[in-house]
């Protein structure tokens, strides 16, 4: 198997943020399996999974979901027991 791979995790991430029309995102995890970067990203309130061919850079799975309100960072977060307006 070869694993000199034409697309770097850099490059794998812009096109994966091109791909989600992001200007900036964090990227959370990367992994390079089988043949594909897999990038896990957040941004916006936003998690972004993508999946990015290491050989053509074709952008082969994207999929989002808003991140659990349970994780948003703590100045973000309304009181306990306050209702918001």
């Amino acid at each position: 198997m070869n694993n000199n791979y034409s697309i770097d995790l850099n490059t794998a991430l812009r096109l994966a943020c091109l791909e989600a029309g992001l200007e900036n995102a964090a990227l959370e995890s990367a992994k390079l399996a089988g043949g594909y970067w897999e990038l896990e990203l957040s941004a916006d309130e936003m998690r972004y999974d993508c999946f990015v061919d290491a050989e053509s850079g074709e952008v082969c799975g994207l999929d989002f979901y808003p991140v659990p309100v349970e994780e948003y960072p703590a100045e973000r977060q309304e009181p306990a027991g306050r209702k918001a307006a």
